[in-house]
């Protein structure tokens, strides 16, 4: 199947924007997006990688959702745990994009026991918004690399878009690489600020009529995604 090259240009962006932010670890951790019905766009693994930060749109392969190669770049093949991405597609008809990360803030979150509280408001809207929600923790820590595992871990995912895995990292669902990219930040955000209060001791929840005020508000202006995807673009680029 013919790679989509601005979907693959999105990935790469991904890839070293979340790289930036610290929140890959060297080679570790992928983003892919939907390519048609059943394949998908992946970052590759492979001795010819360069690790996330550096990643370029040749770096991204085209794979069926059972995590098969579909590509001829020499050096380059799916990651053992494209099936995670694949067995997302499989199940959700709107998933355009899945990030796989391993944020510290998020690792020694799940580690230490730290629920990730509504602590802030206007500090960063988006993000609070995800404590109010809850996010699932899956309880394990290996390597998601088979089918039976990604569908353990779906069934403590259930409809969120996100999901914890314990001294690991995070999985995240999006309908499109922007949206997907942005949560996952979001989420790194509000697990430093919890990191950091737990640290502190005693620091409550925002007060339950600022958490209604805030519900019941849309997002607007600056908070937009693609006003923040431009921003991170950017901030790559010349930062």
């Amino acid at each position: 199947m013919k790679t989509d090259t601005s979907l693959a240009r999105k990935v790469a962006l991904s890839c070293r924007i979340l790289a930036k932010l610290g929140m890959f670890k060297e080679t570790t951790g992928h983003v892919s997006a939907r390519l048609g019905g059943d394949h998908m766009l992946i970052r590759g693994r492979g001795p010819n990688e360069t690790g996330l930060l550096f990643t370029k749109p040749s770096d991204v392969i085209v794979a069926d959702l059972d995590g098969r190669s579909q590509d001829k770049k020499a050096g380059l093949k799916p990651p053992n745990e494209a099936v995670i991405h694949g067995e997302i597609y499989k199940a959700r008809s709107n998933a355009s994009a899945v990030v796989h990360a391993h944020p510290p803030s998020v690792v020694l979150c799940s580690m230490a026991g730290i629920e990730l509280r509504p602590i802030f408001g206007g500090y960063d809207p988006r993000s609070m918004r995800l404590a109010l929600k809850g996010i699932p923790v899956y309880p394990r820590s290996l390597t998601l690399n088979t089918v039976e595992q990604v569908h353990a871990m779906q069934q403590v995912m259930g409809e969120r878009d996100i999901c914890i895995l314990r001294g690991h990292g995070l999985i995240v669902v999006g309908s499109s690489v922007e949206q997907a990219t942005l949560t996952a930040i979001k989420v790194d955000t509000l697990a430093k600020m919890n990191l950091q209060a737990a640290s502190i001791g005693g620091v409550p929840s925002i007060p339950d009529e600022d958490i209604a005020e805030f519900q019941n508000r849309a997002g607007r202006g600056n908070s937009s995604v693609e006003g923040l995807w431009r921003y991170y673009c950017e901030w790559l680029m010349k930062g």
